[in-house]
Parts: structure tokens; sequence; C-alpha cells
């Protein structure tokens, strides 16, 4: 849900609308706000169609539409409860809590073996190059002269 703007009010239909209803308000409204078409200016005509697109994509999925009206449910239920503590709800499914990270993926895996891979060669070669130029270490550490 993005914003205050339901989905519903985007497309300007009713909660209850059908999906044919859904499907003409989207058709209409991509007339009038296809960058291609309309009189806005470009940038505003684009963020608004894609608002327009992700509203009816989220509400002709059945399943995503379940789940935002839940969603809008639960929100008019919090706005409408004034106990402080019933307004924190805590969702488990929730990913984007603090704590809850996504496990890494096969190509940051690679990367990040790769990353070791090249520090630990450049150490080696440095150390290497290092000994056969026969350079030594010979400084003290400044807290260690007196």
């Amino acid at each position: 849900m993005k914003g205050e703007i339901s989905y519903y009010k985007i497309l300007g239909v009713q909660e209850n609308a059908s999906t044919l209803e859904l499907r003409k308000a989207f058709c209409k409204l991509s007339i009038e706000l296809h960058p291609d078409t309309t009189s806005l200016e470009i940038e505003d005509a684009k963020i608004k169609f894609q608002e327009v697109l992700e509203a009816y994509e989220n509400l002709n999925n059945s399943n995503l539409r379940k789940i935002y009206d839940d969603k809008l449910k639960e929100k008019s239920r919090s706005k409408n409860n004034t106990n402080g503590l019933n307004n924190l709800i805590i969702d488990s499914n929730n990913q984007n809590l603090i704590g809850n990270r996504r496990p890494l993926s096969n190509g940051e895996l690679f990367s990040l073996f790769l990353l070791i891979i090249i520090i630990s060669i450049s150490l080696v070669g440095s150390i290497f190059i290092a000994s056969f130029t026969g350079k030594e270490l010979n400084t003290l550490p400044f807290w260690l002269i007196k």
C-alpha cells in the first residue's frame, strides 16, 4: 500500500467492484493518463499511469486483492482503536522487520567468494614480491621509542 490513497480511489471504483468494472476503469484511466495521449506533463503522467497500473495489477489478482482488503480492514480497525497498546500489531509474516534478512542469492555468494579469493591472492602476492626484493620491516612502533 503506497501512501494514503487506496487503490480503489485511484481507479475510481467501489470496494465491491467486479473484475469487469476494474478493467473498464483501468482502460479509461490508462487512455487518459498514458504519457503519449495526455495533456499532462510527461513526468506527472508517468507517475499517475504507474499508480493506476499498480492499483489494477493488485486488484485484478484475486489473491492480492484479498490481502490488500485485509490490510485495509486492519488499518481502519487500528484508526478506530484509541488504546496505544492495541495499535501495535506484530505480523510474523512481515519480511521487512529489522533482523529478518533474506538469504544471499547464488550470485551474491559467488561475488563474495571471488572477493575473498582476490584479496587472498593480493595479500600472498604482495608478501611474495616483498620477500624476493629483499625488503624487511625494520621499523619500530613510535610508542616503543623513548
